[in-house]
């Protein structure tokens, strides 16, 4: 195990076929330097951006309570899919790592995602935040999505992008 640059290792997924590859870059490197690894999804308030697309106001339309219980029902569902695809992953780069043992613990947030993710990264003190990068236009395969150029931008802590090729 080498001298600890990284303590505390946040990856931040989408849960994209693709994203498996920045996957095995943050699960390599927390078994490299012994790091405390940590998952984070940002699942987008539809509620807001839907109201933003329209110009109406439709959560005034719903109680908190049902606001809550969609946003609950959304979480578990998210978690199940980040656990599942965690291990996964973890499985299929045992074998590129030896003894993968890393135990990442799972962060499922409900927002924007760069504000999620520095929030994130910020309040639990990480060291590194890694990610992957989609080219969704011209412009994007030249820079660096949307996310990831938010998030780079935003960091106070260095930011690694994995290129990620579909």
């Amino acid at each position: 195990m080498k001298q600890s640059l990284f303590k505390k290792i946040l990856y931040a997924t989408d849960l994209s076929e693709t994203a498996g590859k920045a996957a095995r870059y943050a699960l390599s490197l927390a078994h490299e330097y012994g790091a405390e690894l940590t998952v984070v999804n940002v699942i987008p308030d539809l509620v807001e951006e839907m109201s933003a697309g329209m110009g109406y106001d439709l959560a005034g339309h719903f109680s908190q309570e049902k606001l809550n219980s969609f946003y609950t029902e959304g979480l578990e569902e998210s978690q199940k899919a980040v656990i599942a695809r965690i291990h996964s992953v973890c499985r299929e780069a045992g074998s590129e790592l030896e003894n993968c043992s890393v135990q990442p613990k799972v962060i499922v947030k409900i927002g924007h995602p760069v504000e999620q993710i520095v929030k994130t990264a910020t309040e639990g003190e990480f060291d590194l935040v890694v990610l992957g990068t989609h080219g969704h236009s011209m412009i994007d395969d030249l820079l660096l999505g949307s996310v990831a150029r938010g998030v780079v931008k935003k960091s106070p802590m260095p930011v690694l992008t994995v290129r990620l090729r579909g």
